[in-house]
């Protein structure tokens, strides 16, 4: 009897065991399990103890036995039986703001009960991705790249995969998939207005170029958005795009150019009274303005567009355009969950949140 009970008890560790692997992701949806032998030496249990443990999995539905093929997970374990699992692509580069997305995603995954598993990748080619797609219930992507670089094996693949497919940031018109991002509108005109009370008449842009079939696009297509409203409501506004618009490669850090560029266009920047930049330039274009012998906000105001978690600690804290990387987190998880529930339902774009703080970076254009 005590022999009985101590194999039930073995078999049901190894059980366990195997069904924690299974729910943290080590053995994914639809993957082969280990042969039984080198798992039960794995684990530290008797061949015949494993294979009894497999079995109580395979009638909960965790696992599935072929044969002549092997034991696999489950691609369809009920739900009430397993985490729901969120893959996510990131870029392979360390940014705060992509640091910022994860913490945010981890937060909302674990409010629903829902797992994250983040894959970082350099370029679309990369198999990661299809391998993700196939081992989550979801997918969320963010945009490592130009949509047009996509290759039309994998583009296929998101269109048509049965599973909800997000893009997170930015548009997804180039899948036909659901998407959150923020999409320029009227809140972008509260920083334009107070620009404009405030004197500002001559203002530049700093943004980063690529080559893109052999023609410069900004990485920044929603500071375009400023530029209209200018254009649309104050006419008299010079706001320059071109003398700070700086071809620099994708992956290369741009601080070290925009501050070289500071110092080539010292004099055209002496006769503006403000500037634009995305907030993850800001120290760079603060460092290019202290090269040359401006003060920030008396000399020359600065706003930023973007979202940080650090940038209340900046100093002076700027003025900023802020589409809140939380609301895009929590807002495209909630979209995914109701993309389960709703799969032949027409994709859908929701707006994100955005709000402008005038903070220490602001002040009357020198006259």
């Amino acid at each position: 009897m005590a022999m009985e009970k101590q194999r039930t008890r073995k078999a049901g560790m190894a059980r366990e065991w195997i069904a924690r692997e299974i729910r943290i992701g080590n053995f994914t949806r639809g993957s082969v399990l280990p042969p039984e032998r080198k798992l039960a030496t794995q684990i530290g249990v008797s061949y015949m103890t494993l294979r009894k443990a497999v079995s109580s999995l395979v009638e909960d539905g965790f696992l599935e036995r072929v044969h002549g093929r092997g034991t696999f997970v489950s691609s369809e374990i009920p739900e009430q039986k397993l985490q729901k699992t969120l893959g996510l692509i990131q870029p392979a580069w360390s940014a705060p703001e992509n640091l910022d997305l994860v913490m945010h995603f981890s937060q909302a995954c674990e409010e629903a009960n829902w797992q994250l598993k983040v894959v970082h990748v350099r370029n679309w080619e990369d198999r990661a991705i299809p391998d993700l797609l196939k081992s989550c219930d979801a997918l969320v992507l963010t945009m490592i790249q130009q949509a047009a670089k996509v290759p039309r094996n994998l583009c296929d693949l998101l269109k048509m995969s049965p599973k909800p497919v997000a893009v997170v940031c930015a548009d997804a018109d180039w899948i036909c998939r659901d998407t959150v991002y923020y999409r320029n509108d009227e809140r972008m005109e509260e920083p334009c207005d107070r620009l404009y009370e405030l004197g500002h008449r001559r203002i530049f842009l700093v943004d980063q170029l690529i080559c893109e079939n052999h023609k410069l696009i900004s990485i920044h297509p929603s500071l375009r958005g400023f530029g209209e409203v200018f254009r649309a409501r104050y006419p008299d506004i010079e706001y320059n795009t071109t003398m700070m618009a700086l071809e620099i490669p994708f992956f290369r850090l741009a601080h070290h150019a925009i501050r070289q560029a500071f110092h080539e266009h010292r004099r055209e920047i002496a006769g503006y009274t403000a500037v634009v930049c995305p907030l993850s330039f800001y120290w760079a274009v603060m460092a290019g303005l202290r090269d040359i012998g401006f003060r920030v906000p008396e000399d020359m105001s600065v706003l930023t567009f973007g979202d940080r978690q650090e940038s209340e600690f900046y100093c002076p804290r700027p003025a900023a355009f802020t589409p809140e990387l939380r609301d895009h987190a929590f807002r495209t998880l909630e979209l995914v969950r109701w993309r389960v529930q709703n799969p032949d339902a027409p994709p859908r774009t929701i707006q994100a949140a955005a709000h402008f703080a005038e903070n220490e970076t602001f002040a009357p254009a020198r006259r």
